[in-house]
């Protein structure tokens, strides 16, 4: 896109002795301030992620000026040339826009996801969901570029001079598919030496001040400040890629039902939730009053998700333990008390008849129920215990339970296999639920 922002005809001219050269004489480009960050180290800010910028000009509009040096040849001062934006509106997901938001941001305390210096950063850093998704349309772009030339009267192809932008920012939370704010900043920057393709780099760097000054925003940071929030802290990964042992947690165990499930089933429906992470939706179930059992994929490392119960209650939980390799989460959830299921740690029998519950493929089909026999009980890639069973599960199944004949908790639906279509095609597979809860550090009493 910046490829094109130069659209002018330099004439070549033959210089006579009467050529003299004086440093460009600028015209005035108002400077925007630097203002102070509003954040203060150690505030728990939800993490935020540049998405896009819109470059919201017409085609031809003048967005500066070019100054050669001031030329004179024979008592003639070379006249400025314009500079046109020549791309029309423009959106874009520029790398060095985004690099430059993070280290504004980062620099000013805030939380950015999508550090540019981690080499192997979809393993790490670039895994963790954003809470909020920034996006800034540029109004107005103001460049004052001298062209550079030598004492012998050549272009050097190097730019110096003073640029600035107008940006419009607006914030959107996936969790609520909304603007939450829409607030505007400007920034401005000089380039004393010329450097080649100066207009750019003016652009850029007065794109980063105003990305700065965004930090500054008090409005910004009340939005993304999490008051009264419990901090989660989801283990993490040693060097072999697993998660250690964590420390024992303590919980009760609720009675298992002795009735048949269907006596129970306002129950379960009424304690199994659809879970929203901002880029995805799937399943959990209440274990106490305040927890939720979900997979690891679900919750997908997002410290904040909505929970939405079956009757349209909407409330949100944060994680606070996951283990990515067993796909297993836990989440504790805003409110309650809620009803928990109980959980059966004993151990399926081959053709046992067995329930999955869940939100599959829409949320309108939250509280979904599906009915098979246990096929085989084998092992996944990482030697780990799994379910499999005809009960059919599809995408938003997963992290439902899965109950016996009563409605006791027996797994957690993980995966199926499926078809071109990618639906299944009746081999499902789910999580032992006392793998599940070992593997999270719980323990029920």
């Amino acid at each position: 896109m910046f490829g094109q922002l130069r659209q002018c005809c330099v004439a070549a001219v033959l210089l006579a002795a009467c050529l003299s050269i004086t440093a460009c004489e600028r015209t005035h480009v108002e400077a925007a301030p630097l203002l102070a960050s509003a954040a203060s180290q150690g505030e728990d800010l939800a993490p935020i992620q540049l998405d896009r910028v819109v470059f919201n000009l017409e085609r031809g509009q003048q967005i500066g000026t070019y100054r050669d040096n001031n030329f004179k040849l024979c008592g003639q001062t070379m006249l400025p040339q314009p500079i046109h934006w020549a791309a029309g509106k423009v959106t874009v997901r520029d790398e060095e826009m985004m690099d430059s938001f993070y280290r504004a941001l980062k620099s000013a305390n805030y939380d950015v996801v999508g550090d540019p210096d981690a080499l192997f950063g979809n393993y790490t850093d670039a895994k963790r969901s954003p809470e909020y998704l920034v996006g800034g349309r540029v109004d107005f772009i103001a460049l004052d570029v001298c062209d550079e030339v030598t004492w012998g009267g050549r272009w050097k192809g190097t730019q110096s001079g003073l640029g600035r932008v107008d940006v419009t920012w607006q914030v959107f939370s996936p969790l609520e598919g909304k603007v939450v704010l829409e607030t505007r900043t400007s920034g401005s920057d000089e380039l004393n030496g010329g450097v080649p393709k100066g207009e750019v780099a003016l652009i850029m760097r007065a794109f980063a001040v105003a990305a700065r000054n965004l930090a500054g925003d008090p409005r910004f940071h009340d939005v993304l400040l999490r008051r009264n929030h419990v901090q989660t802290a989801a283990a993490p990964l040693n060097g072999w890629g697993e998660v250690p042992a964590q420390s024992p947690m303590a919980l009760p165990l609720t009675p298992l039902f002795t009735t048949p499930i269907g006596t129970n089933m306002a129950r379960i429906q009424a304690s199994v939730v659809t879970i929203f992470s901002g880029v995805g939706q799937g399943s959990g179930f209440f274990i106490t009053p305040e927890l939720v059992l979900t997979n690891h994929h679900v919750a997908h490392d997002a410290k904040r998700l909505k929970v939405v119960f079956i009757n349209g209650t909407e409330v949100y939980a944060t994680t606070l333990r996951s283990d990515p390799k067993r796909d297993v989460a836990l989440l504790k959830v805003e409110g309650g008390p809620y009803t928990p299921l109980p959980l059966r740690l004993s151990a399926l029998e081959l053709t046992e008849e067995v329930y999955a519950v869940g939100s599959p493929l829409d949320p309108s089909l939250a509280g979904t129920v599906t009915r098979g026999i246990v096929s085989q009980i084998k092992e996944n890639e990482f030697g780990q215990p799994l379910i499999q069973a005809d009960a059919s599960i599809q995408h938003g199944s997963s992290g439902g339970p899965l109950l016996d004949a009563k409605g006791n908790v027996v797994g957690i639906s993980q995966s199926a296999l499926t078809d071109q279509g990618e639906y299944s095609v009746g081999i499902n597979f789910f999580i032992p639920i006392a793998d599940g809860v070992q593997r999270l550090g719980l323990q029920l009493q």
